[in-house]
């Protein structure tokens, strides 16, 4: 029997899609995919409409359900990235029927082969649609750490990574059971130091030409245009000590991903470790009351652990609205 690949695996009993999957791009928070967005998204011939993890967020198995498959549906309303595509959930579908509609109104808000950005879950979205391709979007670790941190995800840079190692497992689970046509690889640091290079090589992937409108998103964004500086920003905004707490912890999936730790290393010990976590938290709670004030802060962690939804959900929006003032 011939080995099952990611895109074998059955994605419900109904007939296969009337449209062709998405172009996934998937890469850890932090690590330049807005960025790529931008690119992709002045190509005249592409549309990349943003961050969609609200299509697997909310889905889960549903052995009752007409496709196999059910969405949280108060939870997919109130979702911060749902709401900022401002796109409506059809009235009757639901499961793998609404994932449908809902990718054929992000393909209807500008012309072009859709490409999709997401974070984490990426086992069950290529489940979920058969045929996705993926660009994997990678980013030196450290300087992923370093922006959660700055972003007040993580209090220290040892907790800094811990989504970049969840989305890199996640890929490794993936890599090898994909086609060797259905994937390709970029790294941050590359697309910054070779952008017209590395942006033909995607478009290649794509199987559209390259366009040097790929380049005029600064125009239209508050970024700024490519600049290798903004790689390796931890060797000179990093403690050296965080650094090594860092690199001890994942210097195994560096090395096999080509960086390199800085220096030799020692595992932090248990007093260590008791102060990064210390500091992990404290650190969260400093940057989460001064972004978002202490009551929503604090009010939505208190609904979360009483279970109480309509609270939870009150200081969840005033908390998304303060971070889409943030965000870029």
């Amino acid at each position: 029997m011939p080995q099952q690949t990611a895109n074998d695996q059955p994605r419900d009993a109904r007939a296969p899609q009337e449209r062709p999957a998405p172009v996934i791009v998937f890469g850890a928070l932090r690590s330049g995919t807005t960025l790529l967005r931008l690119m992709l998204n002045a190509h005249p011939d592409l549309n990349n409409p943003g961050e969609v993890d609200f299509l697997t967020d909310h889905i889960r198995p549903a052995p009752d359900a007409p496709t196999g498959w059910r969405y949280d549906m108060a939870a997919l309303r109130s979702d911060r990235m749902f709401t900022a595509q401002a796109i409506e959930i059809p009235e009757g579908l639901d499961g793998l029927d609404l994932m449908d509609a809902l990718l054929a109104r992000l393909a209807a808000k500008s012309r072009g082969l859709l490409c999709v950005s997401m974070h984490r879950d990426l086992p069950l979205a290529l489940r979920l649609l058969p045929g996705a391709r993926v660009i994997h979007l990678l980013r030196d670790p450290r300087d992923v750490a370093r922006s959660s941190v700055e972003m007040g995800w993580a209090g220290t840079l040892y907790h800094g990574a811990d989504h970049w190692v969840r989305s890199e497992l996640e890929w490794d689970k993936v890599r090898d059971k994909l086609p060797a046509d259905g994937w390709t690889e970029l790294s941050f640091e590359s697309l910054m130091c070779a952008p017209e290079q590395e942006l033909g090589r995607i478009c290649a992937f794509l199987g559209v030409p390259y366009s040097p409108k790929m380049l005029g998103y600064p125009a239209h964004s508050t970024y700024g245009p490519p600049n290798p500086r903004v790689a390796g920003q931890w060797t000179h905004k990093c403690k050296p000590r965080d650094v090594a707490d860092l690199e001890s912890r994942i210097a195994k999936m560096m090395r096999a991903r080509g960086y390199m730790p800085s220096a030799p290393f020692r595992a932090p010990g248990p007093i260590r470790k008791a102060t990064l976590a210390l500091r992990h938290r404290l650190g969260m709670w400093r940057f989460g009351v001064r972004a978002y004030g202490a009551v929503p802060f604090f009010g939505v962690r208190l609904a979360n652990r009483l279970r109480l939804r309509g609270p939870q959900r009150y200081f969840q929006g005033k908390i998304d609205r303060r971070i889409r003032q943030m965000l870029r």
